[in-house]
């Protein structure tokens, strides 16, 4: 798909200028490509300069890597903070903060369980509650973190 082909080609601009990707999304929108890039820092947080720069940087490599064929539409954003984890390594970032998964398939009834992050072992994500799901199983993972926590990181970034 092109999504991973895009993802595979552009790792390393992120790679070299201290940043990861977080997630990609491309949509189409009639004749173009929407393609929503959300990145971090590796060590920090990500500045609207930083997205700018990002931005600029990852638009020359498609126009001049002929990856993507015709026109298309660039975001560049921060994953925000209900960011989405995917890997293994952003499991293991995240471990003690509060999470939301939504399943491919029920299991007992539900798809969506909440729950705080333990940990991440054996493929599996550990959730409080004795909740266990295989990566594979999960449809979506994202941080769930409650209104006191954003306000107290709203906060650290205003100070």
């Amino acid at each position: 798909m092109q999504k991973e082909r895009i993802e595979k080609e552009t790792e390393p601009l992120f790679t070299e200028n201290g940043f990861e990707l977080v997630d990609l999304k491309v949509l189409r929108q009639g004749p173009k490509f929407l393609l929503q890039f959300f990145i971090d820092r590796v060590e920090g947080g990500v500045s609207l300069e930083d997205c700018g720069v990002m931005s600029d940087k990852i638009g020359s490599y498609l126009d001049m890597s002929g990856v993507l064929e015709g026109g298309y539409i660039l975001e560049v954003s921060s994953p925000g903070v209900d960011r989405v984890l995917r890997k293994e390594k952003d499991f293991l970032k995240f471990k003690g903060e509060k999470v939301k998964l939504r399943l491919k398939k029920p299991v007992n009834n539900a798809r969506v369980y909440y729950g705080d992050l333990l940990d991440f072992k054996d493929g599996k994500v550990l959730l409080s509650g004795g909740l266990a799901f295989d990566l594979n199983e999960i449809d979506e993972a994202r941080l769930n973190p409650g209104d006191d926590e954003i306000l107290r990181k709203h906060n650290q970034i205003r100070d």
